[in-house]
């Protein structure tokens, strides 16, 4: 009892320990792995020297010593069995999020590697699927039962999967949002899975670090990785976290990159492009071609960091500040289009 009541720190440092170790030996690792990324001025990618792509094999280590750790200290069934679940999920999201790093596979083999991957933990990991739904305001819930909540939730994973890895396109942007996720899934979340939460967020702020000074990236590997943790503790939240929790509080979670997401798609879409199309046509690009980087960083995580501590503030609002978000994307969007428009970038 008295180990498992100082395990999220445990973790936590644990977490810091391997990201630290990585981030030391970045560029030896990524060559030994090779996972190195290598500049393209003229194109969508303008950092100067090669950088190694091993962000995602911090996340990946991170998450198996912390959860194994968990499984061995915790008295839960259900708790061992979902950190095992997201553990197998993680290693093989970024075994395929790595894999296209260094061999660039195509598109629809990773949607579909990755949606097979992610069925899998919905069909046979605990408390992984939304089987109903209830947004603030609403008195009786939306049931998803059998094949539609699993359809549903595969949609939302996948969804999530590809919004984080487009928004992984300038440094500190992901991480910085990620690290904001972790703080509103640790007061949502029931206390048996706060260790792992911990973990995460210990590794993530090293990681940060090293990503701010351009020593590393995240890569597929690291932008699956992610994908897979948030979206399986969002699910699990949702499922055994706070009561008062409603669908719109998940939401609000991880609106930012999924509105631009759902942009990109429908504007590719319009153009006659797929929508798994690369370009530099993403809020990030916009935001770099008009004021640099990292200057706007700090708004997006505003973004991000404002309408959750709200929704955590004022139960039942978090619908007012999902749409509040949204709105405010618009704006930002169009205020970074203005220049580009002008320089046609």
């Amino acid at each position: 009892m008295g180990l498992y009541q100082f395990l999220p720190l445990l973790l936590l440092l644990l977490g810091a320990a391997v990201a630290l170790l990585v981030g030391l030996n970045a560029d030896r690792l990524g060559r030994r792995l090779m996972l190195m990324d290598q500049p393209d001025p003229e194109g969508r990618k303008h950092h100067v020297h090669v950088t190694p792509l091993v962000g995602g094999v911090a996340i990946l280590l991170a998450m198996l010593l912390g959860g194994t750790l968990l499984m061995l200290t915790t008295s839960g069934q259900d708790v061992r069995y979902a950190a095992l679940w997201i553990m197998l999920s993680v290693l093989a999201s970024f075994m395929v999020g790595a894999a296209d790093d260094r061999f660039e596979l195509g598109p629809f083999f990773r949607l579909g590697t990755s949606s097979a991957i992610l069925l899998f933990a919905l069909l046979f990991g605990p408390g992984f699927r939304v089987e109903a739904l209830i947004f603030s305001g609403m008195n009786d819930a939306w049931a998803m039962p059998g094949i539609i909540g699993i359809g549903f939730t595969l949609l939302c994973l996948v969804g999530l999967q590809n919004a984080i890895n487009m928004a992984d396109g300038q440094n500190g942007l992901v991480m910085g949002q990620a690290l904001l996720w972790s703080a509103v899934l640790a007061v949502r979340l029931p206390a048996d899975m706060l260790p792992l939460l911990a973990c995460i967020a210990g590794c993530l702020v090293v990681l940060f670090i090293f990503n701010m000074r351009g020593r590393l990236f995240l890569g597929d590997g690291g932008s699956y990785s992610l994908a897979a943790v948030f979206g399986l503790l969002a699910i699990h939240a949702w499922n055994r976290g706070d009561t008062n929790m409603r669908s719109d509080d998940i939401a609000i979670i991880f609106a930012l990159p999924v509105f631009d997401t759902l942009r990109l798609m429908v504007w590719r879409v319009m153009q006659g492009r797929t929508p798994f199309t690369p370009g530099r046509d993403h809020l990030h690009h916009y935001l770099y071609a008009r004021w640099g980087w990292p200057a706007p960083l700090p708004w997006i995580l505003v973004l991000v960091a404002v309408p959750n501590l709200l929704a955590l503030i004022f139960p039942g609002t978090a619908l007012l500040w999902l749409g509040a978000t949204l709105i405010l994307y618009i704006l930002t969007l169009f205020v970074a289009l203005r220049p580009v428009a002008a320089h046609n970038l």
